[in-house]
């Protein structure tokens, strides 16, 4: 049976996917609390992890070790870098790195790669899923997602990530559950709605976009675990 590992930085990236999957147990490990959801033919967990990419790497390894998960999938939101991707959109990783870590390291030393590639069976899945969303409002996109360990909320920044990395987003765990998961050999795909432009305007577009842009995220995860749990 296929185990579905679903990560949230915050409750609210979680919280529509919480309300619509049948918890048949929690378990605590490292503070993190992890939901045990059952479905027809495949299990779920899910997760929230917090905010950083120390905290989302331990929560990875976790839901591996102690859950045995075959997949994982993080939800959030996410600031746009990109004229094309906007507020509410979806972007469906192809790819994903840290944006504050020199490529020379990344390449250098373990695990020896600049970015890490999402499973290509997710991104087919995702995109059918995208299709099933009823009354669709935001477009979707794919591409590559970078992270760091800090909110980015200024144009001199955001133009220095674009200009290193050409990304679609910014945010602040992707990238670590992406290198964990290819580490241990795990498929991961990592959805990220627009909650803001990652520019001087960030702090005040995040508060009035947070849940309607992690509700748009997390009703995709929702249609792919449908489509994963019919597929088996």
């Amino acid at each position: 049976m296929n185990i579905i590992g679903i990560i949230g930085a915050m409750p609210v990236e979680i919280n529509l996917i919480k309300d619509n999957l049948k918890i048949i147990g929690e378990e605590e490990y490292a503070g993190f609390k992890f939901y045990i959801c059952d479905k027809e033919n495949i299990k779920v967990v899910l997760a929230s992890c917090s905010i950083g990419k120390v905290n989302a790497a331990s929560c990875t390894q976790i839901l591996i070790d102690k859950f045995k998960a075959t997949h994982i999938i993080n939800t959030g939101i996410a600031g746009s870098l990109s004229e094309s991707v906007k507020i509410c959109d979806i972007v469906i990783s192809n790819a994903v790195t840290h944006h504050d870590v020199r490529k020379s390291q990344m390449t250098n030393w373990f695990p020896f790669k600049e970015e890490f590639e999402s499973d290509k069976f997710l991104i087919d899945v995702a995109i059918k899923a995208y299709k099933k969303i009823e009354s669709i409002k935001f477009n979707y996109h794919i591409g590559k997602i970078v992270s760091g360990e800090s909110f980015i909320s200024d144009c001199n920044l955001r133009n220095l990530i674009i200009e290193e990395h050409s990304p679609h987003c910014v945010e602040m765990e992707g990238s670590a559950i992406g290198h964990v998961a290819y580490i241990n050999n795990v498929p991961f795909l990592i959805i990220r709605s627009i909650s803001d432009n990652a520019d001087d305007n960030a702090t005040n577009s995040i508060i009035d976009f947070e849940k309607i842009s992690a509700n748009n995220s997390a009703l995709l995860v929702l249609n792919i675990l449908d489509i994963l749990d019919k597929a088996n």
